[in-house]
């Protein structure tokens, strides 16, 4: 399915609210919906040396952690919004120590200096920003990452199938629902930030659609 997305209808506070309650559910729900489209994510990362990955809106810590414990060399610095799914993220990752650092950030503004990452990870964040919002973001991910380092993107998208159309429908009845995630579109978006985009792939896992892909930061 083309076309415009719907808009985003939760601003900050209310993504906050709705994750504070999602928390305890998350990985359940990761497991049944978005494991698919993290295990591409992760395959298309680690297949060079990964010595320092950023996750942005890292959730539970579920990417980093098991990036961390496949590759002993990487360490991951992981950032997110929600107080409750940081401190679910802070329980999976203690294990891994020093290697593992959680902050509570926004990802607008990111408190890392410049172009300090090999790898900059983002799942599910931009399908819950206003679509004015993603040249600013992903000029915050340009900043971050080394040039020609890599950034992999794993967001909602738009369905492509009638079972697919299900999830949009309920985002459409009721944001909340899905956490205020609705399906975007990245393709464009990415490449007019000026990223080179390898590879491109949409995955569906109970009926949930998600759009993969692995960019290269701007060489300057």
């Amino acid at each position: 399915m083309t076309g415009s997305s719907p808009a985003a209808r939760l601003d900050a506070a209310a993504i906050r609210k709705a994750y504070r309650r999602i928390a305890p559910f998350y990985d359940l729900w990761g497991r049944m919906t978005e494991s698919r489209a993290q295990d591409r994510c992760l395959r298309w990362i680690g297949e060079e040396g990964t010595p320092l990955v950023v996750d942005v809106a890292t959730g539970t810590a579920t990417l980093p952690g098991r990036l961390l414990a496949s590759v002993p060399g990487a360490r991951a610095i992981g950032l997110d919004l929600t107080d409750a799914m940081l401190a679910r993220a802070s329980a999976r990752m203690r294990r891994f120590g020093p290697r593992c650092l959680l902050v509570q950030a926004d990802a607008h503004r990111l408190p890392l200096p410049d172009h300090c990452a090999d790898v900059l990870c983002n799942n599910y964040l931009f399908d819950l920003l206003p679509e004015a919002d993603f040249a600013g973001v992903l000029a915050e991910f340009a900043r971050v990452l080394k040039p020609g380092g890599k950034l992999a993107l794993v967001n909602m998208t738009r369905p492509e199938s009638v079972l697919e159309n299900l999830w949009e429908a309920l985002y459409r009845l009721h944001p909340p629902l899905l956490g205020g995630c609705r399906g975007v579109l990245m393709h464009e978006h990415v490449v007019s930030a000026g990223f080179r985009v390898q590879r491109r792939e949409h995955i569906s896992q109970l009926a949930f659609p998600s759009e993969v892909i692995l960019a290269l930061a701007p060489e300057q």
